[in-house]
């Protein structure tokens, strides 16, 4: 190396790059989004690819003990205890008629927020957060795979493949969470 050393720092400030302070990091990164654009948390579960708009995210979790609710319908693993909040956590992929998640180191559960209410969504990794430009956004054309089509917002790219934008509220309607049998009968009766 030619020449005296030079401090990285004033090097840095030379060229004009700002450099993060701890109070820059205290609260979490956070990069603003493009206002032509959407940010959403990008998943995987078998060899699809899915993504829920960022703001439907409270949080990520590694796995958490779960309690089984009877009579709940197929997809529902149980309930969970997520620092005093408790919740119902579903098999995604059940849900989304792909099958059950595999569980693995990857797996996560999302704490999404619906109407006030928490969920936890079992999936099978977590990708990143993933910016897709609004124009890059395509409507669905019914069904993908045994994907219903009314639980599909969007479709958009991720790394080349399609990935399938999530409508959470279809998702989670609340009165698919009870099992068939159990449901009201048309005239007001429960199916015991």
């Amino acid at each position: 190396m030619s020449g005296p050393s030079r401090n990285l720092l004033d090097t840095l400030s030379e060229v004009g790059h700002s450099l993060a302070t701890e109070d820059d990091y205290e609260h979490g990164y956070q990069r603003p989004a493009r206002e032509d654009s959407n940010r959403y948390v990008a998943f995987r579960m078998g060899a699809e690819i899915y993504a829920l708009p960022i703001g439907d995210v409270s949080e990520i979790s590694k796995a958490f003990p779960l309690t089984p609710v009877p009579r709940s319908a197929s997809f529902v693993l149980g309930i969970g205890n997520v620092r005093g909040t408790v919740l119902p956590v579903i098999d995604l992929a059940v849900r989304l008629g792909v099958g059950p998640c595999q569980i693995g180191r990857a797996a996560r559960i999302l704490i999404a927020t619906l109407a006030d209410e928490h969920y936890g969504l079992f999936v099978e990794e977590v990708l990143e957060v993933s910016e897709v430009a609004t124009q890059g956004l395509e409507a669905a054309p019914g069904g993908i795979g045994s994907t219903r089509a009314d639980y599909i917002r969007a479709l958009g790219r991720y790394d080349g493949k399609i990935m399938i934008i999530l409508d959470l509220t279809t998702v989670l309607a609340a009165r698919e969470f009870v099992a068939p049998s159990f449901r009201p009968r048309a005239r007001g009766g429960r199916v015991l």
